[in-house]
């Protein structure tokens, strides 16, 4: 790969809104770096102003509750004269608005659908993405069982699975096990947090110590989670903390020794890679990507029966040597993988350079992917 230094195009990434969702945090987290030139830009910003909203220059955002508004879809335009990117990438169905508008008025550019779980939220989620991916020229995915679900033959030909690895920061397993647990991310349906709670329930009817940490903005279901942990008697061992920076979600997880997502469906699950990379022991429904890279009973534990998953959970805390094991075999998950800025300034350099438009028989970006881990094979 030639140096993004010296070589990368400019990226225009949009996103429906400055979030802390998977997709929201991995392309913030590419705009760290001025090397790669990658700017994101949110359709709208007001549903989310806490800790992590858009602060440097290469994140900007239209002051409007409305992705497809006229307001914001300017924005966009106005955006894309002031970069000249020559890479356009589009995250979610709600950056359709400005997809449409930038593919009528700036055709010659390089076009990317960005997909980021395997199940589609509505109708309109379909449909419109479809329309995205028809429109592209190459069509990114979180991770393999993405691509599986939501890509038909000819669309895998001008796909790419880019990494969702953030940093290459060195830990040292964690030691010690103890019966506490975290969760970051939204407290959404999806998410499937009241099985979580339900769990740590279990753990904590014989261990008083057990304490559950969730960090994550509200999506509906938050009067309701509280509701059910007094009913279950826990109310007093959860801590509920609203949007936070990654500095603060690390600060917060820090005497955590376990990740607790039963989500009923993912695409990568960004929260569960980081918990990994953070020498946390996730404990997870096989559900999405997780299904491949989380392994049960050597970097994580997967539930598929709550009773049987309680059990286990309590014999891991009583073995302080196995959970070691374990917190390392996690931190080793991704230890060979590229970054997420890596990956989209390779892409988008061959990108283009007319090099990963995916239509080369028998040589399309999937076929020149790295095996392995969150890289381009899974």
């Amino acid at each position: 790969m030639a140096s993004p230094e010296t070589t990368a195009p400019c990226v225009l990434h949009f996103i429906p809104q400055d979030g802390i969702g998977g997709a929201e945090i991995a392309a913030r987290s590419a705009t760290r770096d001025p090397a790669a030139n990658v700017h994101v830009h949110a359709m709208f910003n007001g549903l989310y102003s806490g800790e992590g909203a858009i602060a440097n220059p290469r994140l900007t955002g239209n002051a409007t509750r409305f992705a497809f508004s006229p307001r914001s879809i300017a924005g966009a335009l106005a955006k894309v004269r002031e970069l000249d990117p020559q890479v356009l990438v589009f995250s979610l169905w709600r950056s359709f608005g400005a997809f449409l508008a930038c593919k009528l008025r700036h055709p010659d550019r390089k076009f990317v659908t960005f997909v980021h779980n395997e199940r589609i939220a509505n109708r309109i989620d379909y449909w419109l993405t479809e329309l995205m991916k028809r429109g592209s020229d190459e069509i990114w995915v979180d991770s393999q069982a993405t691509l599986d679900a939501r890509l038909d033959a000819n669309e895998k030909r001008r796909a790419r699975i880019i990494s969702l690895r953030l940093d290459r920061n060195e830990r040292e397993p964690r030691r010690d096990p103890a019966p506490r647990f975290v969760y970051w991310g939204r407290l959404a349906e999806q998410k499937r947090i009241d099985r979580a709670i339900a769990l740590f329930a279990e753990i904590a009817a014989n261990r008083p110590d057990a304490h559950f940490t969730l960090i994550g903005p509200d999506h509906g279901v938050g009067d309701r989670l509280r509701r059910q942990a007094e009913s279950l008697g826990v109310s007093g061992q959860l801590t509920f903390h609203g949007p936070s920076s990654q500095q603060r979600i690390a600060e917060l997880a820090g005497n955590a020794r376990f990740f607790l997502q039963l989500s009923a469906h993912e695409g990568m699950a960004m929260g569960v890679v980081e918990a990994l990379e953070a020498g946390l022991v996730p404990v997870v429904t096989p559900v999405g990507q997780m299904a491949v890279y989380c392994r049960d009973g050597e970097n994580a534990l997967v539930c598929r029966d709550r009773a049987e998953t309680a059990r286990r959970l309590g014999a891991l805390i009583d073995d302080p040597g196995a959970y070691s094991r374990m917190s390392a075999a996690a931190i080793a998950t991704f230890a060979d993988q590229p970054v997420y800025t890596e990956d989209v300034a390779s892409a988008a350099l061959e990108l283009a350079a007319g090099e990963g438009d995916g239509r080369r028989d028998g040589d399309g970006p999937l076929e020149r992917a790295r095996p392995g881990g969150t890289g381009a094979a899974g």
